[in-house]
């Protein structure tokens, strides 16, 4: 969603994160060389995007993954992609 919006095309930033392995500034200064930062399209996507909410299986998924009961307080895939992200992160090995 976020690649469509900014112009990228996604085997395109696949590669560069696989290859340089970026810092956030680093990518995001990609992402400004690289795509099409439009403050208008930008705020129509973040618009789009604070009003996500994944389907029922994957926030089902994603709750259950993070241990946390699918009580109906937490909809939005923001929230939902934040609690996968942490899950992620500390299941991740540190080398």
């Amino acid at each position: 969603m976020t690649l469509d919006a900014l112009g990228i095309n996604r085997e395109t930033f696949l590669a560069y994160i696989k290859e340089s392995k970026p810092t956030y500034v680093a990518c995001e200064a990609w992402v400004a060389a690289n795509g099409n930062v439009d403050a208008a399209k930008i705020a129509a996507h973040n618009a789009a995007v604070d009003g996500y909410n994944h389907d029922d299986d994957t926030r089902a998924a994603i709750l259950a993954a993070a241990g946390r009961a699918d009580d109906g307080s937490v909809l939005d895939a923001v929230n939902l992609n934040n609690l996968d992200d942490w899950q992620g992160f500390h299941a991740a090995e540190i080398a």
